[in-house]
């Protein structure tokens, strides 16, 4: 099942354009959701990469410190063609930073009392350069200013599926398939991540095309104020009513996903629907756009970028980890 786009809220604009031309035209600052303590027995690293994902250079730290990969940890996964600063945590008692991978360099350094958790990051700043942009540009300013006003749906972004949407035949054959078969415990993490990801965005593209992706609906489970969607798991949906409804309609056409992830220890949590971009501030320069927003953790830039228009991105050789 390779994942096709799923509906947009807002009307398709004609603007088309070119993304990642180069790393530097994508850029993402993670920030922390605490202070770092200054003291203990994990060393907190805020190293910038291009052109390197998350688990090659946690692992490159492992080899350089000399520690097991399960000492080396992070708060989320940053896409690997891209200009992109993140915290890693090594339990370790050095204090000598030992060579980072090329093109990666460390910016900051301090000690914390415990490692880095998933999903411990307040927000993510992007930076994103879009170039060759053609047709009716001069509409930017007003889809902005209403994504502003309304968010955009949180769909899971296409990295969440590999390219050409290929992480998800892999997981289908571990989770459906074969359950018997041996698989890394971070591919395992992949296989359940993109079926939940298939499973939310299911769920979010129908409330997409009955227009209630971003409001509260006879049953819902709220978050923060907005209404959510089902990370699936063990236990039952909390949601009711019309939520109820929608969520079973939604579900029916991905049903062979859910005994599976009802099987792997993870109980069922909620992801918001929505997405709100903070701080967005688009300039143009000709047919060059750069657009910086602030988002909340997990959520992706992509899904921001698909509501302005149609961007293509090359295929960029990385270099070997």
């Amino acid at each position: 099942m390779k994942p096709t786009g799923p509906p947009h809220a807002f009307s398709r604009t004609s603007v088309r354009g070119a993304m990642r031309t180069i790393a530097e035209d994508f850029r993402v600052d993670e920030m922390l959701a605490f202070e770092p303590t200054g003291v203990g027995e994990h060393l907190l690293l805020r190293i910038e990469k291009e052109n390197h994902n998350t688990e090659a250079v946690a692992q490159h730290l492992a080899r350089s410190f000399d520690v097991p990969r399960v000492a080396v940890s992070f708060a989320g996964r940053k896409d690997r063609h891209a200009v992109t600063a993140q915290w890693f945590s090594v339990h370790t008692p050095k204090n000598e930073i030992p060579p980072v991978p090329e093109h990666c360099k460390v910016l900051q350094h301090t000690r914390h009392i415990r490692k880095l958790r998933r999903g411990e990051i307040d927000s993510n700043s992007f930076r994103i350069r879009l170039r060759a942009l053609e047709g009716d540009v001069d509409a930017f300013d007003a889809r902005l200013a209403e994504m502003t006003k309304s968010g955009v749906p949180n769909y899971f972004g296409e990295q969440r599926f590999g390219r050409d949407g290929a992480n998800v035949p892999r997981a289908r054959s571990y989770l459906i398939d074969d359950r018997r078969q041996r698989v890394s415990a971070f591919d395992r993490g992949l296989h359940i991540s993109v079926a939940r990801a298939l499973v939310f965005n299911a769920v979010l593209a129908i409330r997409v095309q009955q227009g209630s992706w971003n409001r509260i609906v006879a049953g819902e489970v709220e978050l923060d104020g907005a209404p959510t969607g089902p990370l699936w798991g063990r236990g039952r949906s909390r949601a009711s009513e019309c939520a109820a409804r929608i969520e079973s309609e939604a579900l029916a056409a991905v049903e062979g996903w859910l005994s599976p992830l009802e099987h792997v220890g993870l109980a069922q949590e909620r992801r918001t629907l929505v997405a709100n971009p903070r701080t967005f501030v688009g300039q143009r320069e000709g047919d060059v756009v750069e657009l910086s927003f602030a988002l909340g953790a997990g959520q992706y830039a992509t899904s921001v970028l698909r509501e302005l228009g149609d961007f293509s991105a090359p295929v960029v050789e990385s270099p070997s980890p």
